[in-house]
């Protein structure tokens, strides 16, 4: 019988893809893990993981064992879930995902009341997306997350989660304050009330973009796609946080999401002229999870407060 602390150091090292990184992340010797990978793989008398491309990564094999592992682990965190909203427990762990970008517009607004009904509640915020939270999800690295609609993951993923929808947000165009379209709108501080634009009409302009990920590469191309649009000179970015900022800066055009616009509060932002340039913003769960109380309560908070427009102002 594997331990559950062997299992959650395999499971590790198949996330971060290396020893060396595990071993800083677990606060154990790499001789130690080394020593437990050759132990399973004897016990299992099958290789668990190999060498491609400068990373670990599981065999076919190691594979179904992984994924055994993970199994355990989720019916293990389902019933001490389960367990805690028995006892009607007020303490415990809850992690969740969601955008750098979003956070500190959500949590800003939602944590106080939160952390009020729940002090005793270990939370832990990822904002690392880059794998996709909905990955992460799945294979029990968090308990929620927040994510649109429109991001391409695998079936095997989507199967298993859970989708609620917020609200709808809109991708807009990020202007720089010294082009005449944004000296055009000066007299119109609320972007929402000034007309939508065709993308078609800034073809020459120099656009900034953002190369950190695929993920943010095919929400881009989903954007300019409807239009046939293809920027005729670019700027690229490897991290999307400084993405505002070269723009405010006048070096160009950009995409971003709204929720830029509400905490920024100020810049020459447009809407649009495409409906299909809109997403849906959802909270997603695990099919199979049992959330708890304080999880059930967050999801709650963060509906109340679409509904009561709190996320969306732009007077404060």
């Amino acid at each position: 019988m594997i331990s559950e602390r062997k299992m959650g150091y395999l499971l590790k090292i198949a996330e971060l893809k290396s020893i060396s990184n595990a071993a800083k992340e677990l606060y154990v010797s790499q001789p130690a893990l080394s020593q437990l990978i050759n132990s399973l793989e004897k016990t299992y008398n099958t290789k668990i993981f190999e060498y491609k491309g400068g990373k670990l990564v599981p065999t076919f094999t190691g594979e179904l064992i992984l994924e055994t592992f993970q199994k355990q682990k989720l019916l293990e965190n389902t019933l001490l879930n389960a367990l805690d909203d028995a006892r009607q427990s007020k303490t415990g762990r809850m992690s969740i995902g969601i955008s750098s970008g979003r956070a500190p517009m959500f949590l800003s607004i939602v944590l106080p009341s939160f952390q009020k009904a729940y002090p005793n509640i270990q939370l832990t915020i990822n904002t690392n997306s880059l794998d996709g939270f909905e990955s992460m999800v799945v294979s029990g690295h968090l308990d929620l997350a927040f994510v649109m609609n429109k991001a391409d993951v695998p079936s095997e993923v989507l199967q298993n989660l859970i989708y609620e929808p917020l609200f709808e947000y809109e991708c807009l165009l990020a202007a720089p304050p010294n082009h005449p379209a944004a000296k055009a709108v000066e007299d119109q501080p609320d972007w929402r009330l000034r007309p939508p634009v065709n993308l078609q009409d800034f073809q020459n302009e120099t656009f900034i973009q953002t190369a950190a990920s695929d993920r943010h590469k095919n929400w881009e191309n989903s954007i300019y796609a409807p239009y046939n649009f293809h920027p005729k000179y670019t700027i690229l970015l490897s991290e999307e946080a400084a993405l505002f900022d070269l723009i405010q800066a006048g070096l160009g055009f950009g995409l971003i999401q709204d929720y830029v616009a509400f905490s920024r509060k100020k810049g020459a932002f447009f809407r649009l002229d495409r409906e299909d340039s809109k997403a849906t913003l959802c909270v997603i769960h695990r099919k199979d999870a049992a959330l708890t109380e304080a999880m059930q309560y967050f999801i709650q908070l963060v509906k109340k407060h679409t509904q009561e427009g709190s996320f969306f102002r732009l007077d404060s």
